[in-house]
């Protein structure tokens, strides 16, 4: 059986829990129009899964985090523990 084609996506702009369902709502930024004007973000996909599939994956995204962390790609924020921020060359 062969995968589908990747989506792509800048980052998550809402989420939205429906009963059994959870709603994952992708955007994707934008080029700015005119100069001086920031970047949009235009939404890309919504990806729908049952609420206890997307509990089941946070475990997953929060040791990815971990990781990212220990390597250095990610940095916790000093004055909130739960925050964290890209560092080094992606970042910029």
């Amino acid at each position: 059986m062969s995968q589908p084609p990747a989506s792509f996506a800048d980052r998550i702009t809402n989420i939205a829990v429906t009963g059994p369902l959870v709603r994952i709502e992708l955007g994707v930024v934008v080029p700015p129009t005119r100069e001086g004007d920031k970047p949009g973000l235009i939404p890309a996909q919504t990806l729908v899964m049952p609420l206890e599939g997307f509990v089941a994956s946070l475990g997953m995204i929060e040791a990815i985090v971990k990781k990212l962390v220990a390597d250095g790609v990610l940095k916790a924020r000093p004055a909130d523990g739960a925050a964290i921020e890209a560092s080094g060359p992606a970042s910029q």
